[in-house]
């Protein structure tokens, strides 16, 4: 049964997961005290993390070429270039949140009594980044509904 990228999503999470607790399952047997057996053997332990890195890798090649060659509805852009749109939203986003930080902070001494004045509304930039919040939710929506209705490309 071929698989949706939603599914391929939650199976790379998981995968990663099991990951880490081989990783530390390893460390916590390198050691172990002389004339006793270790329970794990890190040898096969790291046999079984190699294995599990490969499998992640192939997954994840698996999910970028599917968002590559799928598109997005209301959108002339592939899932993969949405999903990059997305990150550079919420990078304005940020970019815009910290602009009246040194109005609020005090940047000047006590001593010295300098008058700052915004060359930027605030307002405005509060309704920009609404806006883009706006936008991002929305495209947030679409990429999560093409990914489980998109299926996995072999």
């Amino acid at each position: 049964m071929k698989m949706n990228i939603g599914e391929a999503l939650s199976l790379l999470k998981k995968e990663k997961n099991r990951l880490v607790r081989l990783i530390n399952l390893r460390k916590e047997n390198v050691y172990i005290e002389e004339g006793k057996k270790s329970e794990f053997d890190p040898k096969k332990l790291t046999e079984e993390i190699n294995f599990k890195i490969d499998e992640i890798r192939k997954l994840k090649i698996k999910i970028a070429k599917t968002n590559l060659d799928s598109g997005i509805s209301g959108e002339k852009i592939n899932l993969a270039e949405a999903i990059i749109k997305v990150g550079d939203i919420r990078s304005k986003i940020a970019q815009l949140n910290t602009l009246f930080e040194r109005k609020r902070s005090s940047w000047y001494s006590e001593k010295e009594t300098k008058t700052l004045i915004s060359q930027l509304d605030e307002s405005e930039i509060e309704d920009d980044i609404e806006k883009l919040e706006n936008e991002k939710s929305n495209l947030d929506n679409r990429i999560q509904l093409a990914n489980w209705n998109t299926k996995l490309l072999e």
